[in-house]
């Protein structure tokens, strides 16, 4: 008994199925037929393409242990930036962030405060060359993005920078 109840339900859902075939083929068909005899306009339409902002990483300034003042050789790299920053405003508008970072050492608190020490002096220096103070946005992550993750001088020296990064709109 049972196994004639199967065999009934899975004849009864293999019709289904055909005729669920059938009908969409049926419907297909009917599409076809009914437009036969109406004309089909194709209009052409213009897409607007947004170009996404830039993002570009200029040159980084390092930085003494606990110091934010800019040495010699970092107005040199600050100067090349604000070369390329004028060539980029020229073209479109643009948005500068400088962030600040700071080595491992040290409390959380110190190493933010310093990171922003570091970010606003590089922004002076960027605002002193003739880039507006509008267009300069800073910020401080302390040690949170470091670059180096070793216990040593060389490691800690690359991490206490500021990265100046500009977006092209």
């Amino acid at each position: 008994m049972k196994n004639l109840l199967r065999v009934v339900l899975v004849l009864a859902l293999a019709a289904g199925l055909t005729a669920c075939k059938k009908n969409v083929k049926d419907n297909a068909n009917a599409d076809l037929t009914a437009g036969a005899g109406t004309e089909m306009v194709i209009e052409e339409t213009e897409t607007v393409t947004e170009v996404p902002a830039q993002e570009v990483s200029l040159g980084v300034v390092h930085f003494a242990l606990d110091k934010y003042n800019l040495s010699s050789d970092a107005r040199k790299i600050v100067e090349a930036n604000v070369k390329a920053i004028k060539a980029a405003a020229s073209a479109a508008s643009y948005q500068v962030t400088v962030e600040g970072n700071c080595d491992d050492r040290g409390t959380i608190a110190y190493n933010i405060a310093l990171g922003q020490k570091r970010a606003d002096e590089v922004k002076a220096y960027y605002v002193r060359l003739g880039i507006p103070a509008a267009n300069i946005t800073t910020v401080s992550y302390g040690e949170e993005k470091p670059v180096c993750y070793e216990a040593t001088q060389s490691c800690w020296a690359q991490n206490r920078r500021a990265d100046t990064l500009l977006k092209v709109k």
